[in-house]
């Protein structure tokens, strides 16, 4: 969680309340007429037009929003009989995660009862939004930089393609990594730019990704380096490294199966193939979370999927999807890919819907409709243990 999260996720409701009528006017509302002062409003928090209709918006932080955003619509519509005005829109505004199908089935919830068109605008549109086209909106109510934490996130970027660069070409800590396609996870805290390092004697063996034990780790000066068990000692087939500056790279290639004329990788849980792609990057992701806190990093890091050398590469899918009509295999079909960034809180294990966003865009760049594992920021498909202990299910965050 970055810091324009975490006042997003933190701000109070009158605050609130006067961001989303800034937010609508930035957004194209016109003649945002907002009903002022504090406590019952009336049934609106603001009179709206958007293209030549009329409406109503609410906007709220309450945590249960679809409970909110029923009883706004009930208190609009005895507006909009007591005043003898017929509405076309209701807009609503929530800090609240909002998932693409809740916000279908809202919209049409509230055309059958009301007859007005519902737009919803919710946490994931207004980061997205704020960062890209109205960053003014975070220093005048947050008072957040945007500029200045953009070209420090566009340095750790920068850092981020060298590393790439180099695990595609074989060299540095990859240089030993077998040739093939390679699934990439790097998490690097905010701070790595910093003069701040861990001593190296502190720095544990970091988890592999895609595996359930590391064979060995070794310290070589300011980072240790774990291997996972296929491969030889010459030629890996997985590591991961952990730097006292905080960057954690694990590289794997023993995550795709290889067959004559196909190369895939498991997209989920499957007691007889294996972990899967995106509960092995949840569970790594919680080590070297805990890993980071232990060494003495604190507040946030960064955290890129990638994809190298793997054009043509199939993602394994849960049956219900390939039963579809019409279905063709999921496939990458760029030879490297590297996803947006998630923000991961350092010293948490509640990692699931921070990475959700970064989980879905891979499932979406193999073609599928998102990733089937998680929804509206909690683990929902399949359980998974290690040593007899159950380490990822259902309903985790």
């Amino acid at each position: 969680m970055d810091e324009l999260e975490f006042a997003l996720e933190n701000i109070n409701g009158h605050a609130f309340e006067d961001f989303a009528m800034a937010f609508l006017r930035e957004n194209g509302y016109d003649d945002v007429h907002e009903s002022g002062g504090s406590g019952p409003d009336g049934g609106w928090d603001a009179q709206i037009e958007l293209g030549g209709r009329t409406g109503i918006a609410h906007a709220s932080v309450q945590k249960r929003w679809k409970r909110k955003l029923r009883s706004d619509a009930e208190k609009v519509a005895d507006l909009e009989e007591g005043r003898g005005e017929d509405y076309d829109l209701l807009v609503f505004v929530t800090n609240q995660d909002v998932s693409g199908s809740q916000e279908l089935d809202m919209e049409d919830e509230i055309r059958d009862e009301y007859g007005w068109a519902l737009n919803i605008h919710h946490r994931k549109e207004i980061l997205g939004e704020v960062r890209q086209n109205t960053r003014g909106l975070a220093e005048d109510f947050f008072d957040i930089d945007l500029q200045k934490d953009r070209d420090h996130v566009e340095e750790i970027e920068e850092l981020l393609e060298n590393q790439l660069d180099d695990i595609q070409a074989r060299k540095g800590y990859a240089g030993d990594l077998v040739e093939g396609p390679a699934v990439v996870l790097h998490i690097i805290p905010n701070g790595v730019l910093s003069k701040s390092k861990a001593s190296p004697g502190s720095i544990p063996e970091p988890s592999v990704l895609f595996e359930q034990l590391t064979v060995h780790g070794e310290t070589k000066g300011k980072y240790t380096i774990s291997y996972g068990r296929d491969g030889t000692a010459d030629e890996p087939y997985s590591y991961a490294v952990l730097r006292n500056d905080g960057l954690y790279e694990s590289a794997s290639a023993s995550a795709f199966v290889q067959r004559p004329e196909e190369t895939w990788i498991q997209g989920y849980i499957q007691s007889s193939v294996g972990i899967g792609l995106d509960a092995s990057v949840v569970l790594t992701a919680r080590s070297v979370m805990e890993d980071l806190s232990e060494t003495g990093f604190s507040g946030t890091a960064f955290a890129w999927l990638s994809f190298l050398d793997a054009d043509g590469v199939q993602l394994n899918v849960p049956n219900s999807r390939q039963r579809a009509i019409g279905y063709t295999p999921a496939t990458l079909e760029t030879d490297r890919y590297t996803t947006e960034y998630a923000t991961l809180q350092i010293g948490s294990e509640e990692v699931i819907a921070d990475l959700e966003p970064i989980l879905d865009e891979v499932w979406r760049e193999f073609g599928e409709d998102g990733t089937p594992n998680i929804e509206d920021g909690e683990w929902a498909l399949g359980t998974y243990s290690m040593n007899r202990e159950t380490v990822l299910e259902e309903g985790d965050r």
